[in-house]
């Protein structure tokens, strides 16, 4: 499976190729399929203390199609973090072992640039996305009330 950086600019109608297809998580996060607005945030959002050149987004590819994205950054919530802030398949290729394989990239680059640990927030009612990152490694660390997505997140943690 080829991994590759993905750009605004290069690759906005092929990202949302992969939302509209991933529908279900979207949805379930948002409450709506993604818009256009949806993909200019997944190459913009980050916070405020993170600089943009430490925010990376990569795209996977099956058979010449992007078929899931992940978006990941360094320096948060400390120095030595790497946060994943989205990782998303198209539903027909789930189950496949391509996100292991795109986690196995993102450990590999946050271990090349030194981070301590990863994380990543998971939406309660994500129980199978849950279970994804248990299965690769992640272990629970904190839960966040919901806030005004009306989402509670609980935080999990992979030691570098």
């Amino acid at each position: 499976m080829p991994i590759r950086p993905v750009t605004y600019s290069e690759d906005a109608q092929a990202v949302r190729a992969v939302f509209d297809v991933a529908a279900d998580y979207i949805t379930l996060e948002t409450g709506h399929p993604a818009d256009d607005a949806y993909v200019a945030d997944f190459f913009a959002d980050r916070p405020p203390t993170v600089t943009e050149g430490a925010c990376f987004h990569l795209g996977a590819e099956q058979d010449g199609t992007l078929v899931g994205v992940a978006a990941y950054l360094f320096g948060y919530p400390s120095a030595l973090d790497c946060y994943i802030g989205m990782m998303v398949f198209d539903p027909a290729v789930r189950g496949q072992g391509l996100g292991r394989t795109l986690v196995s990239h993102i450990v590999a680059k946050a271990t090349q640039r030194g981070a301590r640990r990863m994380l990543i927030a998971v939406l309660d009612e994500n129980r199978k996305g849950r279970a994804f990152w248990e299965s690769n490694g992640f272990t629970y660390e904190q839960t966040f009330a919901p806030t005004s997505d009306r989402h509670t997140r609980h935080r999990l943690i992979r030691q570098l």
